[in-house]
């Protein structure tokens, strides 16, 4: 927030979704800070800006360091939809939850990957994104959830410290087994590639919810 433009940055203020995540993870020998925004707006006033950034401070911690490299990748809406019309989708989905993931239902902390919540929080973040699309709606929800299933899961909690307080979220692994039409199939591979940018669940501007979507395997 500090290297970005100071009405832009109280303007975030007002979005009840963010057009923007972020997440820090170890990878190998090096640690690796992920930015991602969801619209242009977004990647013109946030990525370009931290283009020029040399050096990092944690100043609770009273740590400085360099950034010794940083790349940039694209993915345009219309790609998303031509993968979407054009791609056939494998029936098995692999999803990697790489920070803590959580929810919030009735007032209270979901901790654990529910199809219903993973889903309905990728179509609300995909339709605060896009200016053309609303992808948000409750019998399409409900496809989704009654035509795929989780299969097979490696899980732990993990505890994501805020300010005063810790949630506990999940990492780790899910496959996702579609039982729908094609176009269920893509449409969820649809959500899913997006949630790589958006992440998925609550506190995704502050580093929880980074998802990524692997290598889909077959299964007899």
């Amino acid at each position: 927030m500090e290297q970005i433009d100071t009405d832009y940055a109280q303007e975030l203020h007002q979005y009840s979704l963010n057009p923007y995540s972020q997440y820090v993870v170890k990878e190998k020998d090096k640690t690796v800070w992920y930015i991602c925004t969801v619209n242009e707006e977004a990647y013109e006033n946030i990525i370009l800006p931290l283009e020029e950034l040399k050096q990092i401070t944690i100043r609770r911690k009273e740590i400085t360091t360099n950034v010794v490299g940083r790349s940039i990748e694209i993915l345009e809406e219309s790609e998303l939809m031509k993968q979407f019309y054009e791609e056939s989708c494998d029936r098995y989905l692999n999803l990697q939850f790489c920070t803590p993931t959580a929810f919030k239902r009735d007032g209270k902390y979901v901790n654990y990957p529910d199809l219903r919540l993973v889903y309905g929080s990728l179509m609300r973040k995909y339709s605060a994104a896009s200016e053309e699309l609303d992808m948000y709606d409750e019998e399409t929800l409900e496809e989704l959830v009654r035509n795929s299933e989780i299969i097979r899961y490696r899980l732990q909690t993990m505890p994501f410290p805020l300010e005063k307080v810790q949630i506990n979220g999940f990492v780790g692994n899910v496959c996702i087994k579609i039982k729908g039409t094609e176009t269920m199939a893509n449409y969820i591979r649809l959500l899913c590639r997006f949630g790589e940018y958006s992440g998925v669940g609550i506190k995704t501007s502050m580093g929880m919810g980074a998802m990524q979507l692997h290598r889909r395997e077959k299964h007899g």
